[in-house]
């Protein structure tokens, strides 16, 4: 096996002598010198490189292949490429959106992937080959991980070398060896094979996964069990299943009966898929994560019925078609998901106009709340737009001021306000930020604001916490303990209340404590 290995990495040197080089140079900078722009560069044009020279004839020696006049040819289109990405898609002069812009980004990698896929995995004997080869390799770096960490730990507890930058160098020479171990793929990989414990394995999860799927429906049917949004679980499931389907396709003579069985059942499961999320689409119109369900939905049925009917060209017209649709979300779903959300907010707007005279303050604070979250995906695609809309700018644009009247009566009995002097608390873990006698007033790289009860927390003007009837968790708040909560970034967050005051409306209007934050990166 490991003299196949050898082999094959020669081969991918032959096969690839540009795209090889770029390929182990992505690695490299990933594993020692990470910096986002460069790494991305390496990635998109090790990736576009392989797939031009997957139009060449391989060379049988590394001398021939280093020669080869067409090398010209593919650095040629390379610098094209580099140039594409860097001066047609500006969004200003220092900012590049699909550095930026996370879906462009993501679509653009799966798309080049999908086309080298598309070119080197030709049929479904290829496709088996290729995920025992990707199994052996990721098993190999795993396992190299493991010895290399025994060998390390032994070797410091020995000589007693230990510090935090040769720890770091450890670390990154294990990533970068991922490189050279995966290398092998871009060459010959065919002497490589799945055990068919593994298809076992894999078929036996599939049908205990359809037979879960099955009794959840029963139960939902029945209401014997809660309605749960189950899109993003079926979706994956599907995808699953048609990979798992493919890989029985390369070990496997099928019958008809099972391939017509397959298909009716992803027909069934894309329907569902398809008719929750259009009637999300409905409800809150597009999103970028609303596109990508319904495209890649489409991609599985389209993929589906080829693989039963057209299994010759399943796979090569399966990933030219994924790449199509990637480029696509990546280049349209932002302009498209902006356009319907304010198509949305112009219906709601309308709406407001024709039935403003019903309107009184709680159903008026509805609607106004339902525009303050269209504004805010709208921000969150578009940076230059401007979200900034008080209450009392909704209440003065729809001619609703008398409204301000029907307020919260005064009653002496909701005012409340308490002063802690909290003792010195050993926290649990470290943090990354603390900020000292923050109040909903301050105003830094991060702020807070109280309306209506609910407190948002930002960074730089996004919203990363919301905790509604926030009076009630400061009513029943005792002195020294902590508020912990999750923020949308998937940090932590801490507060040690120092003060707060509750009107006699109900409602609180200064709230000052100690805040600490815990980084995820």
């Amino acid at each position: 096996m490991f003299k196949n290995f050898i082999h094959s990495s020669y081969l991918a040197l032959a096969n690839h002598p540009l795209g090889a080089i770029f390929y182990l140079f992505f690695w490299f900078l990933i594993a020692f010198f990470y910096d986002s722009y460069i790494v991305s560069d390496f990635l998109f044009l090790g990736l576009f490189v392989i797939f031009c020279e997957t139009f060449f004839t391989a060379k049988t020696s590394l001398k021939q292949a280093y020669k080869n006049p067409k090398n010209f040819w593919t650095i040629f289109f390379g610098l094209i490429f580099y140039i594409f990405l860097h001066f047609i898609f500006k969004q200003d002069e220092n900012y590049l959106i699909f550095y930026t812009n996370n879906t462009f980004y993501i679509s653009l990698t799966i798309a080049l992937i999908s086309l080298v896929c598309a070119r080197k995995l030709h049929d479904f004997d290829t496709f088996h080959h290729f995920l025992a080869a990707l199994s052996f390799s990721i098993s190999f770096w795993l396992i190299f991980g493991i010895f290399l960490a025994i060998f390390y730990s032994s070797f410091n507890f020995l000589f007693d070398i230990s510090s935090s930058k040769l720890n770091s160098h450890v670390l990154s020479l294990w990533f970068f060896s991922a490189g050279i171990f995966s290398l092998f793929l871009l060459g010959n990989f065919i002497s490589y094979n799945f055990n068919k414990i593994f298809i076992f394995i894999l078929n036996t999860f599939s049908i205990l996964y359809i037979i879960m799927l099955f009794a959840y429906s029963l139960g939902v049917l029945f209401n014997l069990l809660e309605s749960l949004s189950i899109v993003h679980l079926c979706l994956w499931f599907g995808v699953f299943l048609l990979f798992n389907f493919w890989i029985n396709l390369s070990f496997y003579k099928i019958k008809k009966i099972i391939l017509y069985a397959f298909f009716i059942f992803l027909s069934f499961l894309t329907s569902f898929v398809f008719y929750a999320i259009i009637t999300r689409i409905i409800q809150y119109g597009f999103t970028p994560e609303r596109l990508a369900v319904l495209t890649l939905n489409l991609w599985l049925i389209i993929s589906s019925f080829l693989s039963v009917f057209k299994q010759n060209k399943a796979l090569k017209f399966s990933f030219y078609l994924l790449a199509f649709m990637s480029l696509f979300l990546g280049i349209f779903a932002n302009y498209i998901s902006i356009s319907s959300q304010k198509h949305r907010l112009e219906k709601l707007e309308k709406i407001i106009q024709e039935k403003k005279s019903e309107f009184d303050y709680s159903k008026s604070k509805q609607y106004y709340d339902q525009i303050k979250d269209i504004k805010n995906t709208i921000y969150n695609l578009d940076k230059n737009y401007d979200k900034s809309y008080s209450f009392d700018e909704f209440l003065k644009k729809n001619n609703l001021n008398h409204l301000k009247n029907q307020t919260k009566p005064f009653n002496p009995d909701l005012s409340m306000y308490k002063n802690f002097n909290p003792e010195y608390l050993k926290l649990k873990k470290d943090y990354d930020e603390i900020l000292f006698n923050f109040t909903n007033k301050s105003n830094f790289k991060y702020s807070m604001k109280i309306q209506d009860n609910i407190l948002y927390f930002y960074l730089q003007e996004q919203e990363i916490l919301k905790i509604n009837d926030f009076d009630k968790i400061l009513k029943t708040y005792q002195k020294n303990s902590q508020l912990d909560y999750e923020l949308y970034n998937g940090s932590t967050i801490t507060f040690i209340p120092l003060m707060f005051n509750i009107d006699a409306r109900g409602n609180v209007t200064k709230f000052k404590t100690h805040i600490f934050i815990k980084n995820t990166k």
